[in-house]
């Protein structure tokens, strides 16, 4: 009798790890942080009204927020996506590096 309670620890040892291992997430790795809070868009200086030169580093700033808010975007649709929701058409991951 001895052996056959050896083979039920066995089996219980090796369900436990079985179930161990399958829990987590369910494949998709969280959302960063910084992909769940709004940046501010950009405030126009008062020389934005007198020169060509801020004028145009504003508008560079707030395009550059745009790009930034719609990779953000398309992560949390990709997130969601690898979560099992139905209904998304998410953009293709962008190859540049991230600014962090």
């Amino acid at each position: 009798m001895p052996l056959k309670r050896f083979l039920t620890a066995c089996l219980m040892i090796v369900s436990c790890g079985a179930a161990v291992a399958s829990c987590g997430t369910l494949g998709a790795s969280l959302p960063p942080v910084e992909d769940l809070r709004v940046q501010p868009k950009p405030e126009p200086s008062d020389e934005v009204l007198t020169s060509r030169i801020a004028g145009e580093l504003h508008d560079n700033a707030v395009e550059a927020w745009g790009e930034a808010g719609w990779a953000q975007v398309g992560r949390l649709c990709r997130f969601f996506d690898e979560m099992g929701m139905k209904g998304l058409d998410c953009p293709a991951p962008d190859a540049s590096p991230r600014p962090g």
